[in-house]
């Protein structure tokens, strides 16, 4: 097969994939929204009635609490961590694009972090 070919025949099957994953998302959406509606309806029942748990045919349906926590004052919640020495509150990740900019300026990685660059080829659309 011809390079020419390959990039062409790559482009159509990323489109389709792309196309796929689309489709997928809106009916899996769809789906998403009629779950959220029952889920609600099922908590409103059993807070009603003073439940925790409803085993039934067919399953078994019970109320846990879920928990998200997100930083809403970035600043704050460093200094407040940095003067308590609360470290375990965070979770430490390295930035790639500074990590990118340290290597291209230093031509060296700051302590502690790996590094891997792969040469991959990539496909663009005719224009």
């Amino acid at each position: 097969m011809k390079i020419s070919e390959a990039v062409k025949m790559y482009v159509k099957l990323r489109d389709e994939a792309a196309e796929l994953k689309r489709s997928y998302q809106n009916e899996a959406d769809k789906i998403k929204e009629k779950m959220d509606r029952i889920e609600a309806a099922c908590l409103g029942a059993m807070d009603a009635t003073g439940v925790e748990s409803v085993r039934v045919e067919g399953g078994t349906a019970y109320i846990s609490t879920q928990t998200c926590a997100t930083v809403a004052d970035r600043e704050t919640f460093l200094n407040y961590c940095r003067e308590n020495n609360e470290w375990a509150l965070m979770d430490i990740r390295a930035s790639k694009t500074a990590i990118a900019q340290f290597k291209t300026a230093t031509d060296d990685l700051p302590p502690g972090i790996n590094w891997r660059a792969e040469r991959v080829v990539n496909f663009r659309r005719e224009s």
